[in-house]
């Protein structure tokens, strides 16, 4: 992990993911979650003596997996394959609609849910972005 793709992210956040075990070995510092894809880091104390890795979460974490299920939205349960289902099925998915709207009536919890503290929904439009193009190019 080079530290260049971390960002600080919220106590509650890593206190709520990580399995029980881990949580009595956190550290009174910050924490930063890591989103680059191709290591196993999730989060990184901020004087970087401690790592927290994917298997010591309690949820997968979306930007590091490469193998479905890839959760997408936390609070409300969506992953890459129901949008890549909607868009082969109807060429068009409600998802990031739905969310928007729940969103907007207060349901989400991404702080206690998401890995990253932070909201799905641009993951979720750049991820119906992907599944068009595939879907354009006959690969969905």
């Amino acid at each position: 992990m080079s530290g260049s793709r971390t960002r600080p992210v919220g106590r509650r956040t890593v206190e709520s993911l990580v399995k029980p075990e881990v949580r009595a070995t956190l550290t009174p510092q910050p924490y930063h979650f890591c989103d680059a894809p191709d290591c196993d880091t999730v989060y990184v104390s901020a004087l970087g003596d401690h790592i927290i890795t994917k298997d010591m979460l309690t949820v997968r974490v979306g930007i590091k997996e490469t193998e479905d299920p890839i959760p997408l939205c936390y609070c409300f349960g969506y992953d890459r394959k129901a949008v890549h289902d909607d868009i082969r099925r109807n060429n068009d998915t409600d998802i990031q609609r739905i969310i928007t709207e729940r969103v907007k009536a207060g349901e989400c919890r991404c702080e206690e849910t998401n890995p990253s503290g932070g909201c799905c929904l641009g993951t979720v439009a750049k991820t119906i972005r992907h599944a068009r193009a595939l879907k354009e190019q006959g690969l969905l």
